[in-house]
């Protein structure tokens, strides 16, 4: 089976209701048999989608514009461009493969978050991952690339996004 490549946060008091959010709105961006496969850690679902991820986050920021009141339960959906192993040489492996994706003259930022790992802290994996990237310029507020890194205890799903491939819903609706 493949690995899952849409992480989507949830309210975890209401899982079945987050699901069937989630079923009902990747249906309605054309992905009709998502799969959820297993994921340790509360208030996440990791999703297997037939479609390409970045198109789905972007179509899903477009229908929340229009049909807001479709979320209630779900916060983030994440495109995920890669899984591996939470080990910090693994993690910088893909890290410096994927920030190919930057250009000379783009800003960037890594952001980490961290779900049943202690290993090292935030600020020591960011530190140590953005040490190999020597083009384009960070810029924590408004980067035009972003190193998405979700670490859940031993897996770590790593991306290269735009901000307009993150989709929180919080934020889409505070625009409206």
């Amino acid at each position: 089976m493949e690995n899952p490549s849409l992480f989507v946060t949830y309210d975890m008091k209401n899982k079945r209701e987050s699901k069937e959010e989630v079923l009902w709105v990747l249906g309605k961006v054309g992905e009709q048999e998502p799969i959820f496969l297993s994921s340790r850690a509360r208030g996440i679902f990791l999703i297997q989608t037939s479609l390409d991820p970045k198109e789905v986050t972007k179509k899903l920021t477009q229908l929340c514009k229009e049909q807001p009141d479709l979320f209630w339960y779900t916060y983030n959906y994440i495109p995920i461009d890669v899984w591996c192993s939470s080990e910090l040489d693994e993690m910088e492996e893909n890290v410096i493969k994927l920030a190919e994706g930057i250009k000379q003259d783009e800003t960037w930022r890594i952001t980490v978050n961290k779900r049943f790992y202690g290993k090292y802290h935030t600020i020591d994996i960011i530190e140590a991952l953005a040490e190999n990237i020597s083009w384009g310029k960070v810029d924590l507020e408004n980067p035009q690339k972003i190193i998405q890194i979700e670490i859940i205890g031993k897996q770590a799903a790593i991306s290269l996004l735009e901000p307009s491939d993150i989709f929180s819903v919080s934020k889409v609706k505070s625009e409206i």
